[in-house]
C-alpha cells in the first residue's frame, strides 16, 4: 500500500525542523544568545542542515505528488520530483520563490563575484538545478568537495512547497509520528572540553 499524504509529510516535518535546529543553534549561540548558550561549542553544521533541508524537500515534494493521487514516487533528484508535483501547486510554489527571492540574490551575488563569475539570475529552474542533488552531495561532501554551480539554493522552494501543503491540510501542522521507531538516546555533554 503507498504512504499517505500525511505519513510523508510528518516525516518531511522532522527532518525540516531537525535542518532548523541544525542551522540555528550553533548561529545563535556564537551570538551570545542566552537560551542557545549550549551549543557554544558546537561546530557549525551546514552539511547536516542542508542534508536535512533537501531531504525534507524531496519529501514535500513526494507529499504533493501522493496529494494529486498519484502514484509514490522514488530517488532523490529534486527537479525530477518537482515534474510529478501538479501545475497549480508548481506555481505556488514558483510564485513564494518570486516573492522571497532577496535571501538567494544576495547569497549568489557573494558567492559569483568572489570567483570573478558572471552572476547568474536567481531563476527557480537554476535555484532547483543548482540544489538537485544537494541530499546526496551534503552527506558526501568530504569524499568530493562540492562541484561548481550545485549546493544548496532551494530554501525558499522548500518553504514555498511547505506552505503549499499547509495551506491545503493546516491541521497537519500539529500532526505528530504514532508509533516511535525506537527510544533515541542522547548521552549528556561533559561540561568542559578540550579542544
Amino acid at each position: 500500500m503507498p504512504p499517505k499524504p500525511l505519513e510523508i509529510f510528518i516525516v518531511a516535518e522532522q527532518f525540516y525542523w531537525a535542518g532548523v535546529l541544525a542551522a540555528r543553534i550553533p548561529h545563535e549561540a556564537s551570538a551570545e544568545n542566552p537560551p542557545f548558550q549550549f551549543g557554544r561549542d558546537l561546530p557549525n553544521m551546514t552539511s547536516a542542515a542542508v542534508s536535512c533541508f533537501a531531504f525534507s524537500l524531496e519529501l514535500y515534494f513526494k507529499c504533493l505528488i501522493r496529494m494529486g493521487n498519484k502514484p509514490a514516487e522514488t530517488g532523490h533528484d529534486l527537479v525530477k520530483l518537482f515534474t510529478k508535483v501538479g501545475l497549480r501547486n508548481q506555481a505556488a510554489i514558483k510564485r513564494y520563490f518570486r516573492q522571497n527571492i532577496d535571501d538567494a540574490s544576495k547569497h549568489l551575488e557573494r558567492e559569483y563575484s568572489a570567483s570573478g563569475r558572471p552572476v547568474p539570475k536567481p531563476a527557480f529552474d537554476f535555484a532547483l538545478s543548482a540544489s538537485k542533488d544537494a541530499f546526496y552531495l551534503m552527506r558526501y561532501v568530504y569524499e568530493k568537495g562540492i562541484p561548481v554551480d550545485t549546493g544548496w539554493l532551494a530554501s525558499d522552494i522548500l518553504e514555498g512547497a511547505r506552505q503549499v501543503i499547509l495551506a491545503k491540510h493546516p491541521d497537519w501542522i500539529r500532526a505528530r509520528q504514532v508509533v516511535p521507531t525506537g527510544e533515541v538516546i542522547v548521552r549528556p555533554r561533559p561540561t568542559s572540553h578540550t579542544r
